[in-house]
């Protein structure tokens, strides 16, 4: 393998791309679900409902590891390309480039649909993801509520793209699913600080698994669990899902659950991403 190939090869895992392609993903299953017709994204501008997030995720990525690259050598040494492998100023060029993409892309959005909300969202997702790392991870809960918040976004991002005529009832539906996926964020962001405290001490980031004895954030995490259980089942049964869907969920939260009291942090995280795909299996 060549140098430049192995430098390339490691500036794309920065971007973190299947954590990427699953935004994608999930843009293109609530579209499905409020009855967008797919076939419209075959047109170069309008496929930007699906790529625009997943621009704005990659720079968020790529930004998030250039300004965590002390604490990514203790926490994820594996995982700290910055500066040994990737330069920084590649990464801060891409970043800014996928960015501009994204806001360019997403003004052409709001002039086909005649509304100022596709750029918007997108100028917000951005600074929001810029200012986590050296400003919002430090400050208690508000890092991790920020980065939930985004990534409802993706759920209303998708609803507000397939426009207007849905359901009163879809429509409440589609929301309470942002919400749940939302607080499932929450929970997880909130296990990976658990899993980092060792270098976000030493970057004196004061987050908030930080701040709470590990009694606290055991309960913590077992009583958001039962929560999102609660949750989960009370928009699916509004949904009219089939009884293995329910069983399914009962399963994962119970899982969750569980991970959560005997504190195993590592099995917790990996639950929670497949509780929080498995959400969309109502939709389909």
């Amino acid at each position: 393998m060549t140098s430049s190939t192995s430098h390339f090869l490691s500036w794309w895992r920065l971007t973190r791309p299947w954590n990427v392609l699953a935004m994608g993903v999930m843009v293109t299953l609530v579209l499905r679900w409020r009855d967008f017709p797919l076939g419209d994204l075959l047109h170069l501008g309008r496929i930007g409902w699906v790529f625009v997030p997943m621009l704005v995720g990659a720079a968020g990525n790529l930004i998030n590891d250039y300004f965590d690259v002390r604490e990514d050598r203790i926490n994820k040494p594996e995982r700290a390309l910055v500066g040994r492998t990737v330069k920084r100023r590649v990464v801060v060029v891409t970043h800014w480039g996928f960015t501009a993409a994204a806001l360019v892309w997403s003004a052409w959005l709001s002039s086909a649909t005649e509304s100022s909300w596709p750029l918007l969202l997108v100028v917000v997702f951005s600074v929001v993801l810029y200012l986590y790392s050296p400003v919002l991870k430090g400050r208690g809960p508000w890092g991790n509520i920020s980065i939930s918040l985004c990534v409802a976004g993706l759920v209303a991002w998708g609803g507000l793209a397939a426009g207007v005529g849905m359901s009163p009832d879809k429509a409440r539906s589609l929301w309470v699913l942002a919400g749940i996926l939302g607080w499932l964020n929450f929970l997880r962001e909130w296990v990976k600080d658990i899993q980092d405290l060792e270098g976000d001490r030493t970057a004196h980031h004061h987050t908030m698994a930080m701040r709470l004895t590990a009694v606290q954030n055991r309960m913590g995490l077992s009583a958001g669990c039962l929560l999102g259980l609660g949750l989960v089942l009370a928009w699916l049964i509004m949904l009219g899902s089939p009884s293995w869907i329910l069983a399914l969920h009962c399963a994962l939260g119970v899982t969750c659950l569980w991970c959560a009291w005997r504190g195993n942090a590592r099995s917790l995280s990996a639950w929670m991403k497949v509780w929080m795909a498995g959400l969309f299996g109502g939709v389909l």
